[in-house]
């Protein structure tokens, strides 16, 4: 179990990587980590550290209803910060109703307490969702047929 991979895209194993701030309550030292962390969490329903990493301003109280959790991949375009503030530009990919969807995000951040929250984000999407062909690989990156893996029939 040590050994899988974490699913924010480092290459790292899970325990090592965004393990240590779900689970092992550490706090993410910069803005960036604490996306891959987020991502990570959402990849696996952990409302717990979502809501704990989520600036109270912010907090959507209807996190858990209906949010999707076929996450396939995370792509972290620019990330800085300064001071107490930060910012952070990615993609998130997902599989939802056999469609690959693209989430592009500026996300803000805020250092609160010593603690980097999520405050904020502004939607950059361009694309509609792409269906899927079942014989295509996985854009999972399993190397599966899309039937074999996160198909839904």
């Amino acid at each position: 179990m040590s050994d899988v991979l974490c699913p924010c895209g480092t290459g790292k194993p899970y325990v090592g990587c965004c393990g240590l701030y779900i689970e092992g309550g550490q706090l993410a030292p910069d803005p960036e980590t604490l996306m891959r962390s987020r991502y990570t969490a959402f990849c696996k329903s952990q409302y717990a550290y979502l809501k704990k990493t989520w600036h109270p301003e912010t907090y959507p109280e209807d996190l858990e209803q209906g949010e999707p959790s076929n996450w396939v991949g995370l792509e972290i375009i620019e990330s800085s910060w300064e001071d107490d503030e930060g910012e952070v530009e990615f993609k998130a990919r997902l599989i939802l109703e056999n469609r690959l969807e693209v989430l592009h995000e500026i996300s803000e951040f805020d250092k609160v307490d010593g603690q980097w929250l999520y405050h904020s984000g502004e939607f950059l999407n361009e694309d509609d969702p792409v269906k899927i062909a079942r014989n295509a690989p996985c854009p999972c990156g399993s190397g599966k047929p899309f039937k074999d893996c996160h198909y839904q029939a």
